[in-house]
């Protein structure tokens, strides 16, 4: 597989927080056979399990105390230059810190970013360069999406903290949409939350699938409660919502042929 040097800005990894972290590697397990799980002995925190596709970390399953009170989710992490200095900004940008910076060695420096409308990322000043594939494949952490009811304050917000550019966009299949870039790079998206949506301003996390369907009916099978089931987005791309046996909330892309020529 062949690997790209990352930069700021770009998602560089993705940790799901569950609190039943045995039923979550055996559900994601089961649904991505390309997952390398390796288990590391946090002591007293547990077991964090490392995500492998490829032969390149791109993850992580966490163990959280079913008394924290937080519900299972995934959350990205993005890279920065200065964790500190983003984590600062978020603040003066009328965000929160609620994990604020802490320096993991080996890993680097990371902080739990709150927007706004609470919704949260990591910021990760990375040890080390990292490494993503440059071709999408099965298993892989391929894009991220904020549902939220402010998508002007979300886009100035990241805009000043992740130093990221916007690009707006309306389409039939989409209506509003706003692409964020880091340099000439697509990274996310943002868009409005339904006035009927039960749930907060939220980043959703999409996982590759080339096989899209079949992956889909696997996941009910395994469990999983269907939010989107699978649908066509123009001519670009398919994907599906899914919430997992534990309780998070995951997605599923398929890109069509022209766009992976593209």
């Amino acid at each position: 597989m062949e690997e790209r040097q990352d930069r700021p800005g770009r998602f560089v990894f993705h940790d799901l927080m569950t609190c039943d972290s045995d039923r979550s590697v055996k559900f994601y397990r089961s649904l991505f056979p390309e997952w390398d799980i390796q288990d590391v002995d946090l002591g007293e925190a547990g077991t964090y399990h490392v995500i492998r596709v490829g032969g390149i970390k791109c993850g992580g399953i966490v163990p959280v105390d079913q008394s924290s009170g937080l519900t299972a989710h995934w959350i990205g992490y993005v890279e920065v230059t200065n964790c500190d200095a983003a984590t600062e900004c978020a603040v003066a940008e009328g965000g929160q810190v609620p994990v604020p910076t802490m320096d993991v060695p080996g890993i680097g420096k990371f902080a739990v970013v709150m927007d706004r409308q609470n919704a949260m990322l990591k910021a990760l000043q990375p040890a080390d360069p990292i490494k993503l594939p440059s071709e999408p494949a099965s298993g892989q952490f391929c894009w991220n999406e904020l549902l939220t009811n402010d998508v002007a304050s979300a886009r100035t917000f990241y805009q000043s903290v992740f130093g990221w550019s916007a690009v707006e966009q309306f389409t039939q299949s989409k209506g509003e949409h706003t692409i964020m870039r880091a340099g000439d790079e697509d990274v996310a998206g943002i868009m409005p939350m339904s006035p009927e949506a039960d749930h907060p301003p939220a980043w959703l996390t999409f996982l590759y699938a080339e096989d899209i369907d079949a992956r889909f009916q696997l996941a009910e099978s395994l469990g999983a409660q269907t939010v989107i089931a699978p649908r066509d987005i123009s001519d670009a791309y398919r994907f599906s919502v899914q919430v997992d046996p534990v309780g998070a909330v995951f997605a599923m892309m398929q890109l069509f042929a022209d766009e992976l020529v593209n």
